[in-house]
């Protein structure tokens, strides 16, 4: 009896994983941040900063909130950054997300006003 529960709950959970329903746990919180560098020396969060990301599994663009923030969900690999405003200087960057990370991602960028 306890060997045919023990197989039936095998079968349901290979049939679980390949049905595609445990992938879901592989997508990641990737938190990107966006600042201004002030004449006081203090980050000030940019709103409205253009945040882009492009890989082989993934491609999206959002703007960033209030706060300076957006969040993108995004499976692991190797994504390309681009953080842009209008009169800001653009920066490009590589990140990698791992499959195995237990923590949301959390990216730092600090935009420089053009003619600075």
């Amino acid at each position: 009896m306890k060997r045919s529960v023990l197989q039936v709950g095998v079968c349901f959970f290979l049939a679980f994983l390949l049905a595609g329903c445990g992938v879901r746990w592989q997508i990641k919180d990737a938190w990107f941040y966006v600042y201004e560098n002030s004449s006081q020396g203090a980050p000030i969060p940019l709103q409205g900063a253009l945040v882009s990301v492009a890989g082989e599994e993934y491609t999206g663009a959002k703007y960033t909130d209030a706060e300076g923030k957006v969040l993108f969900q995004i499976p692991p690999g190797r994504y390309t950054v681009q953080v842009s405003k209008s009169g800001y200087v653009s920066i490009t960057d590589t990140i990698t997300i791992y499959t195995l990370e237990l923590t949301s991602g959390r990216y730092y960028y600090v935009l420089i006003p053009q003619g600075s």
